[in-house]
């Protein structure tokens, strides 16, 4: 089960705790997560400046396995 619906500031939150999100619009097998301080992709390529405030990119985050 997913949390569903978080705004992108509670995704990054889930992420500096460790945890792995997704968007609605990602597929199940994709997900960001951070380590280090740095977000990247379940392929382990960096996301920096991915984020563009986008109105998708904005909401629609869950935590995967919650």
């Amino acid at each position: 089960m997913e949390s569903k619906g978080l705004p992108w500031s509670q995704a990054l939150l889930a992420m500096e705790q460790g945890k792995r999100v997704r968007n609605e619009y990602f597929t199940r097998e994709e997900y960001f997560e951070m380590r280090q301080g740095r977000i990247y992709a379940e392929d382990g390529c960096s996301m920096r400046g991915w984020y563009r405030g986008e109105d998708w990119q904005k909401t629609g985050w869950s935590i995967v396995g919650q």
